[in-house]
């Protein structure tokens, strides 16, 4: 068999099937059709003597109502799954609110607590680096320089401005943390300054002894004159060591009969110091000292016959008090 003819037979095979259903349908229809037609009486007898009353439905009607009574359930059933699903919801959303503002009244308490301990980390970084020597005007707190500050203006706004205050206040935390830093860089640079000019500052005693003439005038035992002593004269044992009172580089050496032998050395940022009245040397000229090396030992000069260091600071050509340093600056 071709294909042609298997085709058409497929064909007319599905034109009788489907002319059997439909034949199918139209006589259910038409029994539906009869069924409904057909009357139900309902009769209402009272049990007084009023006149029966007599009702006739078809079971067509009855059919149409009862299809309407559930279609009304379905809807019903829809509209209060629909109503309990919005209730679910919005009762959801309603913890989710609370549980909201729990969380934003805690974060409102850590931002404050936060704000307390960065302005108090503020004060104490500016009061140093103010004590240090640092410019006032680079302190300026707040967003804005030192004016009124953030924080203080936006709680005079009303309690709906509470998110832009805090707002503000992060703001300001940010910008004093950042002052903050840059403060603490400063006072890091001044502190190594400090400690390097202190590090290179005529600080300790030359030797180990007493105070024979202090610096300014006295009464000279050798002339018996009021003179003005330059530099601070300690007595001490023959022989004591002499020790370099700052880093620096020795730059003369000499002997006269006045001072004996001598040492002059020079300090970084101006200092310079000088020791006379030395028995020997132990250095030698452009010779680089660190504080506390022995440099020489304690003699006596022909016209001095007191064993003593005579021991001068200077600053450029200016003379100053040795005693000014001793002990008194500390690494």
């Amino acid at each position: 068999m071709d294909s042609k003819k298997y085709l058409t037979l497929i064909f007319y095979r599905l034109r009788y099937k489907f002319q059997e259903w439909k034949l199918r349908l139209s006589q259910q229809y038409s029994d539906l059709n009869i069924k409904g037609r057909e009357k139900l009486t309902i009769m209402v007898i009272p049990h007084t003597e009023r006149k029966t009353v007599n009702f006739v439905i078809s079971y067509k009607a009855i059919t149409i109502f009862l299809g309407l009574i559930v279609v009304l359930m379905f809807v019903s059933a829809v509209n209060v799954l629909s109503h309990s699903g919005s209730v679910h919801e919005l009762t959801e959303l309603n913890l989710s609110n609370i549980d909201f503002q729990r969380q934003s009244e805690k974060l409102k308490e850590e931002v404050s607590s936060l704000h307390s301990t960065i302005n108090y980390y503020y004060d104490r970084i500016s009061s140093l680096y103010i004590k240090l020597g640092g410019d006032p005007s680079k302190v300026s707190k707040g967003i804005g320089g030192a004016s009124p500050r953030i924080s203080e203006f936006s709680e005079t706004k009303s309690s709906s401005k509470d998110l832009t205050s805090e707002t503000y206040k992060i703001k300001e935390d940010i910008h004093n943390l950042k002052l903050s830093r840059e403060l603490s860089e400063e006072i890091i640079n001044m502190i190594k300054k400090r400690k390097s000019i202190i590090k290179h500052t005529p600080s300790v005693w030359p030797t180990r002894g007493y105070v024979l003439f202090p610096y300014g005038k006295f009464i000279s035992p050798i002339t018996g004159k009021e003179e003005f002593n330059k530099g601070l004269d300690i007595a001490a044992f023959p022989g004591s060591e002499i020790v370099s009172t700052a880093p620096g580089l020795v730059y003369e050496i000499g002997q006269s009969s006045t001072t004996g032998y001598y040492i002059k050395i020079a300090h970084k940022f101006g200092w310079k110091t000088i020791y006379s009245n030395l028995d020997r040397v132990k250095v030698n000229k452009n010779e680089k000292v660190s504080k506390g090396d022995v440099i020489g030992y304690v003699g006596k000069s022909s016209e001095n016959p007191i064993y003593h260091v005579h021991y001068e600071v200077h600053v450029g050509t200016q003379t100053l008090n040795p005693f000014s340093f001793l002990n008194q600056i500390q690494e």
